[in-house]
């Protein structure tokens, strides 16, 4: 992926204070000397989740196919 095909997008996320908690301390746990906002940790672990979550599914196809 290139930067010049980037878009802004808006992103709007509700949770309660339990779930962020978590989420900031998953994001301290993984890089503990950055210095992120809120937003940086939602869309770093966001992205985190959903490479994994594809990861995963090409796993499972290859697995399929044998």
């Amino acid at each position: 992926m290139t930067d010049a095909g980037k878009r802004t997008v808006q992103v709007n996320v509700k949770m309660n204070e339990e779930d962020f908690a978590l989420l900031r301390k998953a994001a301290a746990t993984l890089w503990p000397d950055a210095i992120i906002g809120n937003s940086g940790i939602l869309l770093g672990l966001a992205r985190l989740a959903a490479r994994q979550t594809i990861a995963e599914r090409k796993d499972a196809s290859r697995k399929g196919r044998q």
